[in-house]
């Protein structure tokens, strides 16, 4: 499982999205959680595609005859939503790997595996097709083989049996390689090009490669329609001679389907035959597999010589349980889609949130993938330990430590109270080691912090002055702005052209690169115990189109980079505000609302009274807010409820989404934390010298930049922290 690219959703429907598992012509394909906490496939297609109309009447039909397949070869349809913006399906979860997988990890599998194998495939074919389906991308990225038997997975672009043509003139969908003749010229491809397919993908997991591999693409199409396929690899009788019939050109000459699974148990007849067990829950794609399975027509694979298969212990059949072959299957744990409340955990590192350097001027470690591995296991040998099913971790790419930039021992990295001298290590007693931070020089305070969208550049703001510094030499360079009476809000925009600042009944806009004033917003002067012109909170939309200012007085909107007033709306007033990175939701308010991007209420966030800070998630599923009274909430943006409740902070003053959108990093107070919005807690955290007031976090995701309320050194002016995730 690959996990969440910062474009891809954290939520389909009610369904969390936890890591990606595939992707094809059709769309991406997610590994899920249920409300119930049950692990679900979400295949999630492609806004272009759901932008025709009669796409969607397909797909809806499509949806409606896949909720009837059943059998053991199938994963079952359990919900879906033809109707909604981006046409969603969900199946059932197999876990087990590809037979792409097992092949390419551990040779072809022999004649009486491929029969037996083929025996259930052809069974679920014929389930298939009985519900007036044809699954018309067979290949071996989608045949998973669970602990069950094998299970044929993807309805993505099947079609109803007695459709004409596969797609519209001239297009093509589907995996050339295993591909019909009939396909690959767009004719009619009935229940008879799911056979032809059959026998690619058998003759595949035969010899390790499939029948009409090619280097390039024509020459995999013309191998298709006009030459014999390569089976040379197959020595047993009964087997070629199957496969030479499935795979015949005129689709009338191939088998019918529902004689297939007798014939080809008829052949296995009691051998043990064999295939590799499955590796980790999880690694099995539902619906996608290793999608394209690498250059087309050959796969990782390729088209060289099959593998020989490992010695070993006698392997499985594919059609008998695990359990039943002596090899049981450990469950795992069901994972939790709404996360209960979650209080956060006292101030000792949650356990394994420990050091992740090694002290400056030292080497750090090599990761745990670069480490020479000594008696490692096959997955075979791992199916026959018991444990080929031992639940993957969810948390990859999780930071184990915020820890200190590798070039940390100059002498900017420490300056001030307890700093070491330059080239030494002298951690302080009360910090995990290895978890000091590099301190920026330039701001007594810092306001506001933004990455550039390469990273190579952070800027801040404080009181009279933004700043740009390169965070790998730490240097920076000023521009000089007007100091406000009070320190207010500020916020960049995010092509950082521009700085937004709350001043006393101002709002002003600023020229990041010549410090020029390009706006001054003038606001209501009079006072009185509301200040009506005070800003409470400032947002910039992505595009950099709207500016959006939380006031006592309610909610006011501008257009950039004209300055075009766009009114108040006076309800909610107060609080924060954020846009989401797709501009179409507004939150604001002290008890927050939803608005529309014109400012028009469209509903209330239920129990979020006293909200003081607040961030979407990349993907705008997930709003974040903390409160004043030491909350920090996790909202569903769809199904407008709440996620998880973090209690017992102090005050969260600054949030910050990690790009992947599964980490939040926020100030509370002048502690830093990392929270996991998937698991649902805390995963580290690091108390700073003085209170926090803004967080980044760079482009790649490696790098926290947080600013502080005051200069631990003030001559030094260091109020920006940089932390690094390993």
């Amino acid at each position: 499982m690959d996990t969440l690219r910062p474009d891809d959703p954290q939520w389909v429907g009610p369904y969390r999205l936890e890591g990606r598992l595939g992707e094809g012509g059709m769309g991406s394909v997610f590994l899920g959680t249920s409300p119930g906490g049950r692990k679900v496939a979400v295949k999630l297609i492609k806004r272009e595609l759901a932008a025709t109309p009669q796409f969607r009447q397909r797909f809806a039909r499509e949806v409606d005859a896949a909720r009837r397949v059943g059998g053991f070869h199938t994963a079952q349809v359990v919900d879906a939503d033809p109707g909604a913006e981006c046409p969603w399906l969900v199946t059932a979860f197999i876990p087990g790997p590809t037979l792409h997988d097992v092949v390419a990890e551990d040779g072809p599998l022999d004649a009486a595996a491929v029969l037996r194998l083929g025996a259930g495939l052809a069974e679920g074919l014929a389930a298939i097709h009985k519900c007036g389906l044809v699954h018309r991308d067979l290949k071996p990225g989608n045949v998973i083989l669970a602990d069950d038997g094998p299970r044929i997975i993807d309805f993505g672009i099947a079609r109803a049996v007695d459709a004409s043509s596969l797609t519209a003139t001239g297009t093509v969908i589907g995996t050339y390689s295993y591909m019909s003749p009939e396909q690959i010229r767009a004719d009619r491809a009935g229940a008879a090009s799911d056979v032809f397919s059959l026998g690619s993908v058998l003759a595949f997991a035969a010899t390790g490669r499939g029948p009409f591999d090619a280097p390039t693409l024509i020459e995999v199409v013309q191998r298709i329609l006009g030459e014999a396929p390569a089976l040379d690899g197959v020595d047993d009788g009964a087997l070629r001679e199957l496969l030479t019939a499935c795979l015949a050109k005129e689709p009338g000459a191939r088998p019918a389907v529902d004689g297939l699974p007798a014939r080809f148990a008829a052949r296995a007849g009691g051998g043990g035959g064999a295939v590799v067990g499955p590796g980790p829950v999880g690694s099995g794609p539902v619906g996608s597999g290793p999608v394209g399975s690498g250059p087309v027509g050959s796969g990782p694979v390729g088209s060289g010589p099959a593998r020989p298969r490992p010695a070993g212990p006698r392997p499985v059949d594919p059609r008998v349980p695990m359990s039943a072959a002596g090899a049981p299957v450990a469950a795992a744990p069901p994972l939790m889609s709404h996360p209960p409340t979650v209080a956060a955990p006292p101030g000792t590192p949650p356990p394994g949130f420990g050091p992740a350097s090694a002290p400056a001027g030292a080497s750090a470690p090599a990761d745990a993938g670069d480490r020479p591995r000594t008696g490692k296991l096959s997955r075979r040998t791992l199916l026959f330990a018991g444990l080929g099913t031992a639940a993957a971790a969810t948390a990859v790419g999780l930071p184990i430590l915020l820890r200190h930039d590798a070039a940390g021992d100059s002498p900017d990295a420490g300056t001030g109270p307890g700093a070491s001298e330059p080239g030494t290590s002298k951690p302080d007693a009360s910090k995990p080691a290895g978890a000091e931070p590099v301190r920026l020089k330039g701001l007594e305070t810092a306001r506001a912090l933004a990455f550039s969208k390469d990273g190579k550049q952070l800027y801040g703001t404080g009181h009279n002055s933004i700043w740009r510094w390169n965070p790998s030499t730490r240097e920076g360079a000023p521009v000089r702005i007007g100091a406000p009476g009070y320190l207010q809000p500020a916020v960049f925009s995010r092509d950082l052209g521009l700085l937004v600042r709350a001043e006393e009944n101002k709002v002003r806009v600023w020229d990041t690169a010549t410090g020029r004033t390009v706006h001054t917003f003038t606001l209501p002067t009079e006072q009185g115990p509301t200040q009506r012109g005070w800003p409470t909170g400032l947002a910039i939309s992505a595009d950099g189109g709207t500016l959006a200012a939380s006031t006592p007085e309610g909610l006011r909107l501008w257009a950039l980079p004209s300055g075009e007033d766009k009114g108040v709306s006076t309800s909610a007033p107060g609080g924060p505000v954020a846009i989401s990175g797709d501009g179409r939701t507004l939150v604001s308010g002290y008890s927050l609302q939803t608005r529309t991007p014109g400012g028009e209420p469209t509903g209330a966030v239920k129990d979020s009274d006293g909200a003081n800070a607040a961030v979407f998630s990349p993907d705008g599923h997930l709003l974040a807010y903390g409160t004043q009274g030491g909350h920090l909430v996790l909202w569903n943006v769809d199904s407008r409820s709440e996620v998880v409740r973090f209690k017992d902070l102090h005050r969260v003053t600054a949030l910050a989404f990690h790009p992947e959108g599964r980490l939040l990093v926020g100030g509370d107070d002048s502690t830093a934390h990392v929270w996991d919005t998937v698991e649902g807690k805390e995963v580290g955290r690091y108390k700073c010298p003085n209170g926090i007031e803004a967080v980044a976090v760079s482009p790649d995701g490696k790098t926290v930049a947080i600013g502080l309320s005051m200069a631990v050194d003030f001559a030094a002016k260091d109020s920006v922290l940089l932390w690094r995730l390993p």
